[in-house]
């Protein structure tokens, strides 16, 4: 290495050690950090976590008008719960749900991503009924006290 390269790579790595008092970790610029759990209360967290979940048991039962009611008031008013039943179809049998993670935008917007067990009968194989687990991610908003799913 020449004396040119050396004194380059000497001068990098010397800045390098003077900035890193002062380098930050994490995303960069324009990219949202992890939110910060102090943003909610856990009464609230876990209001929340008791609606994700009752909307997954409904599914689970079947009951597609008890689901229905965890959608938006803004989704309800658009949508009439037999358009929102047949979105689901008839190809699925879910079985089990449960809540992995939590992340919040700001108090009022919630990331939850939720592990899901289900049967599929795949019409490609003869409707043959494959079991299958998947990590579904929602978003919820807090409105007027109380959590709703938001449609994607």
């Amino acid at each position: 290495m020449g004396w040119k390269t050396a004194s380059l790579l000497a001068l990098t790595l010397a800045g390098l050690a003077v900035g890193a008092e002062e380098a930050t970790f994490g995303p960069g610029p324009g990219v949202r950090a992890s939110p910060q759990p102090f943003l909610v209360t856990e009464a609230e967290e876990a209001q929340l976590r008791e609606r994700v979940l009752a909307r997954w048991q409904a599914l689970i039962k079947g009951d597609f008008d008890a689901a229905y009611q965890f959608e938006t008031p803004a989704y309800r008013a658009i949508y009439t719960p037999s358009q929102f039943r047949y979105r689901f179809g008839n190809q699925t049998l879910w079985r089990m749900a449960n809540v992995v993670d939590i992340h919040y935008d700001d108090p009022i917007v919630a990331r939850v991503r939720v592990e899901v067990a289900y049967r599929y009968a795949d019409p490609e194989k003869g409707r043959e009924m494959l079991d299958m687990n998947q990590g579904v991610n929602e978003v919820w908003l807090r409105k007027e006290n109380q959590w709703w799913r938001q449609q994607d």
